[in-house]
C-alpha cells in the first residue's frame, strides 16, 4: 500500500479534535445510501447518535435526514489516509478485499456487513482471526448494529488481533513495490528466467489435469475389485459342490 498522504484540513481538524475516538463508516461504492432499506437506514443513523465517539460516514449526498451532530458527511473520502489516523476506532465496511487490507495495514478492526461476492469470506475470515465482526445484510437491525459497534469497541482483542496482523503485515524483508520491481528486473537480466518456469508447461493438458493417474488408479481399484468378486464367488461354488456331494442318501427299506 501507498505510504498515508496528509488529510484535507477540514478532516484532519475532525479527527484530531475526537476525544473518544472515530467510527469510519464506508460501504464502497457497491451500496449507496440512497439504496439502502429506509428501515436499515434509520437503525443505523439511531445507533450512531447514541455513540460517544465521532463518525466519519461516507454518503453520496450532501444532506443526511436527522443527521446527528457527531457524524460527519463526505461524498468522497480518503479511505487510506484516514484508516491511517490514529484516532479511528472502528471501521464499519461491506467487506470489500482492498478495504480489508487495509484495514489491517492500519491495525483497524471492522465491522463487515456484506453485501455481494467475496465479501462475506473476507469476513468470515476477519472474524475467525479476531479482528472483526460479521454482521450478515439481512441481519441488520438497530440492535444487531448496536450490538456489533459494541462488542468490538469495548473488547480489547478486536484491536490486539488487528494490530498484531497488521505486524504481520509491515514484516517483510523490502515493500511490496520493491519486490515486485526486483523480480521484473530478476526476469529481465535472465533472458525471461526460464529456470524459474514451472515443468507443468511441459506436460501434455491430460497430464497437468493428472487424468493419467486417475485412470490408472480407476482401472487398479476396478481389476483388483473384480478379482476379489471373483475369488469370492469361486470359493463359494466350490464349498457349495462340496457340501453337496458330502450330503448323505437315504437308505431304501
Amino acid at each position: 500500500l501507498n505510504t498515508p498522504k496528509e488529510l484535507p484540513r477540514d478532516l484532519q481538524n475532525y479527527l484530531d479534535e475526537a476525544e473518544n475516538g472515530v467510527i469510519y463508516f464506508s460501504m464502497g461504492g457497491n451500496l449507496r445510501g440512497n439504496d439502502m432499506e429506509e428501515s436499515k437506514r434509520k437503525a443505523i443513523i439511531k445507533v450512531f447518535s447514541q455513540l460517544k465517539q465521532r463518525v466519519l460516514l461516507k454518503w453520496d449526498n450532501d444532506t443526511l435526514p436527522r443527521q446527528p451532530d457527531n457524524v460527519k458527511l463526505g461524498k468522497w473520502l480518503p479511505q487510506q489516509d484516514i484508516l491511517a489516523h490514529p484516532k479511528i476506532k472502528l471501521f464499519v465496511t461491506h467487506g470489500g478485499l482492498l478495504s480489508v487490507i487495509e484495514a489491517i495495514y492500519h491495525g483497524v478492526p471492522v465491522v463487515g456487513i456484506p453485501v455481494f461476492g467475496d465479501q462475506e469470506m473476507n469476513m468470515a475470515v476477519a472474524e475467525a482471526y479476531g479482528y472483526g465482526k460479521l454482521l450478515r445484510f439481512s441481519d441488520l437491525t438497530e440492535e444487531a448494529f448496536r450490538a456489533a459497534l459494541t462488542e468490538v469497541l469495548n473488547n480489547d482483542r478486536y484491536r490486539e488481533n488487528a494490530i498484531r496482523r497488521s505486524r504481520i503485515m509491515h514484516d517483510q524483508p523490502m515493500k511490496p513495490l520493491d519486490k515486485a520491481m526486483y523480480w521484473i528486473e530478476y526476469v529481465l537480466r535472465h533472458n525471461g528466467a526460464p529456470h524459474l518456469r514451472t515443468s507443468a508447461l511441459n506436460l501434455r493438458w491430460f497430464q497437468v489435469l493428472c487424468l493419467d493417474v486417475v485412470l490408472f488408479a480407476a482401472i487398479t481399484m476396478f481389476v483388483t475389485t473384480f478379482a476379489v468378486y471373483k475369488v469370492i464367488v469361486i470359493t463359494c461354488r466350490s464349498r457349495s459342490t462340496k457340501l453337496k456331494l458330502k450330503k448323505p442318501t437315504k437308505k431304501k427299506n
